[in-house]
C-alpha cells in the first residue's frame, strides 16, 4: 500500500468517524429517548443506521477528493501529493547513442492514481505502474513503463520495459533517469507546456 493509499484510508475513517458524531449529535432526542425507554434493539438498530448513512455520505465525500478536492489548496495540509497533472516538454538522453531527444510528458492524475504518456518522433511509452515515493526527504515520481517504437525502427530499437524516476520537488522542472530491459540507461528532463 502506497503513502498516498494509507493517507486516504485514514482520511476516510476520521471522515466516517466525524460525520458518525454529527448525525448522533443531530438525533440526540431521539437517541436518549430509545435509551431511556429501554428501547436498546430499537437504539442499535437506529445506530447501525447511522453508521450507514456516515459510511454512504462519507464515500462520496471521498471520491471527490480524490477527484478533485485533494489539488484544492486549502486541502493540501492533509497530504503531500505534489500535483502534476498537465503536458511537459522537454530531452531525453540514452546513454547508447547519446543523441538528445525532444519528447512530450502527459501525465494525468487522481489522489489515488497518475498515468505518464511519453511520446517522441521515435515511440511512444506509456506507464503499466506508477507512484510518488520519498526518499531522503525528497519526493520522486516512480514508475514502469512500456516503450513501442515506430515500425521502421524496430530492427534497432525492439520494444522494451524500463523504469524511471523523477524528482518531483520543483513541479515546474521534472528531471530524473531511466533504465531499460535493454541495458541501457538515460536522463530526461521536462518542464510545463506554456
Amino acid at each position: 500500500m502506497t503513502e498516498s493509499h494509507k493517507k486516504f484510508a485514514t482520511i476516510s475513517v476520521w471522515l466516517t468517524a466525524i460525520l458518525l458524531l454529527i448525525r448522533c449529535f443531530l438525533s440526540w432526542v431521539d437517541v436518549k429517548y430509545l435509551w431511556e425507554g429501554g428501547m436498546h434493539f430499537n437504539l442499535c438498530y437506529t445506530f447501525f443506521g447511522f453508521v450507514g448513512e456516515a459510511i454512504g455520505v462519507a464515500a462520496i465525500m471521498m471520491a471527490i477528493f480524490n477527484r478533485w478536492a485533494w489539488k484544492w489548496k486549502w486541502l493540501r495540509w492533509m497530504h503531500n501529493v505534489p500535483e502534476l497533472s498537465k503536458t511537459y516538454t522537454g530531452t531525453i538522453v540514452s546513454d547508447h547513442d547519446k543523441i538528445t531527444r525532444d519528447g512530450n510528458l502527459l501525465i494525468n492524475q487522481s489522489f489515488l492514481a497518475v498515468t505518464l504518456q511519453l511520446k517522441t518522433d521515435e515511440s511512444y511509452s506509456r506507464a503499466l505502474t506508477a507512484t510518488f515515493i520519498e526518499l531522503q526527504s525528497v519526493q520522486y515520481l516512480f514508475y514502469v513503463y512500456q516503450n513501442e517504437p515506430r515500425a521502421e525502427i524496430q530492427n534497432q530499437s525492439p520494444m522494451h520495459y524500463g523504469t524511471a524516476m523523477l524528482n518531483t520537488t520543483n513541479p515546474m522542472l521534472l528531471e530524473g533517469n531511466y533504465y531499460t530491459g535493454r541495458n541501457t540507461k538515460g536522463s530526461m528532463s521536462f518542464m510545463p507546456t506554456q
